[in-house]
């Protein structure tokens, strides 16, 4: 029990050395240097030079299956056929465009006899009105001084009668010409028609081979085919004029990104980076931005894809590689490294060791004294410090909860609910309780 007092002793003063000590964390230095932004980017190697092969125009073919189609990788000559589609329904409109052009010359054939059946039919009818018209006349010179002046006014009308039958009969005929040359006209139009039908369908089949319009290495990239992005392969269905396979010049290739908007307005034209292609693992090609787009476009768009993360909007970057290498291929993956200088010459203090409260900046100095400081640009790393800190001093790390995050555009959040709503259910409206109580603004 004599110990008992010696201990509390010991304890004491233990606890009373340990207030008085100062808690102590790593220490980094302030540096002065330029405040720069490094990021990497993920993206697709494309041959600067390709030749592009499409999907036939046909006439009045929407869609067309691919039967057939060379490996990526097969080294073709020029004109040779790469890609088959299916003959089939091709085929088959032609034995109906057959069938139809047979129609339309037997209905040319047909009409054309009828009309000859009419135009004899007419130019008899012609006769006998010039015959009744001429015995009309024979009956009237004849009865002269012999019939009586009634029978004769009566014969002078017959004469007159078989003039005006006479005449229509000449102009029927005279119509009939015109009859026939159109009925003719439109029963030759309708043979012209299926004969276009039909060598259209010709033409059409011809256009099933598709060929290399050069000698290269075949590449198949992923396009749009028929509305749908994919990659050409036997049963694939694409629509005419549907990009299918690509002949790209394997000397030169460029790097194609997608970046977020706020970190591409810190990029520009001519800026250096380092393309690292998974390919060729080995190598860190320099590259320099060529295409910045102006506008931005969704994940969703691009891919064809409809999930949340592709509503993400992203600008493309293109960069130009300086070298190649053999074992590069169009859409291969990469990572393009990129640095950017925000600020020359300023003050920098790592952002580990900047703390924020009440949206200002402090720091806690070698021996845990709290210093105000004022910042400028923000890096990934690095704060840019325009008062409160000199080169050389040391600073402890900061709370990973109060450090200050990289500029960014604002965003602002979307309500989940109506004004007043804190979350779901009855652990929502209690929070929201709970604020009002305490005073806080909503």
């Amino acid at each position: 029990m004599s110990r008992l007092p010696l201990i509390l002793l010991a304890l004491l003063c233990a606890t009373g050395c340990a207030e008085d000590e100062v808690l102590q964390g790593p220490t980094v230095p302030v540096t002065r240097g330029d405040l720069n932004f490094r990021a990497s980017y993920y993206g697709d190697l494309t041959a600067r030079t390709t030749i592009d092969i499409h999907a036939p125009q046909l006439k009045n073919v929407f869609y067309l299956t691919v039967e057939s189609v060379l490996p990526d990788g097969t080294e073709v000559e020029k004109d040779q056929v790469v890609l088959t589609f299916d003959r089939g329904p091709m085929e088959d409109d032609l034995v109906t465009n057959q069938t139809e052009l047979d129609v339309a010359k037997a209905q040319y054939t047909r009409v054309e006899q009828d009309l000859a059946k009419e135009r004899i039919e007419l130019t008899l009818d012609v006769r006998r009105k010039e015959m009744a018209r001429d015995r009309a006349k024979l009956f009237v010179v004849e009865g002269v001084g012999i019939i009586s002046k009634l029978e004769l006014a009566k014969y002078r009308l017959d004469v007159a009668k078989a003039d005006v039958e006479l005449d229509l009969a000449r102009q029927a005929l005279g119509a009939f010409a015109r009859k026939r040359a159109t009925t003719l006209e439109v029963e030759d139009l309708k043979v012209k028609a299926a004969e276009r039908k039909l060598d259209e369908t010709r033409k059409n089949l011809e256009q099933t081979e598709v060929r290399a319009p050069e000698a290269g290495i075949l590449y198949a990239p992923y396009t749009r085919l028929n509305w749908q992005r994919g990659k050409v392969a036997p049963g694939a269905v694409c629509r005419p004029g549907d990009k299918l396979l690509q002949i790209p010049d394997l000397g030169a290739f460029d790097a194609e990104i997608w970046v977020r908007q706020r970190d591409a307005a810190l990029l520009r034209a001519d800026m250096s980076a380092d393309v690292r292609p998974t390919a060729a693992p080995d190598r860190a090609i320099p590259a320099k931005i060529t295409v910045k787009d102006d506008f931005a476009t969704t994940r969703n768009e691009r891919l064809g894809t409809k999930n949340a993360e592709g509503n993400l909007k992203e600008i493309r970057v293109q960069l130009q590689l300086s070298d190649t290498d053999p074992r590069l291929r169009p859409g291969g993956t990469l990572r393009a490294d990129l640095e950017v200088t925000l600020a020359e010459d300023v003050i920098l203090v790592p952002v580990a060791a900047v703390a924020m409260e009440d949206d200002k900046a402090f720091v806690l100095s070698e021996n845990g004294e709290r210093r105000p400081i004022s910042i400028g640009k923000v890096s990934t790393t690095h704060v840019e410090v325009t008062g409160g800190l000199e080169p050389g001093d040391l600073v402890q790390i900061a709370d990973a909860a109060t450090r200050p995050r990289p500029i960014e555009p604002e965003v602002k959040a979307k309500p989940a609910g109506p004004p007043g709503h804190r979350g779901r259910g009855r652990r929502g409206a209690a929070a929201a309780g709970k604020k009002k109580k305490s005073g806080q603004p909503e």
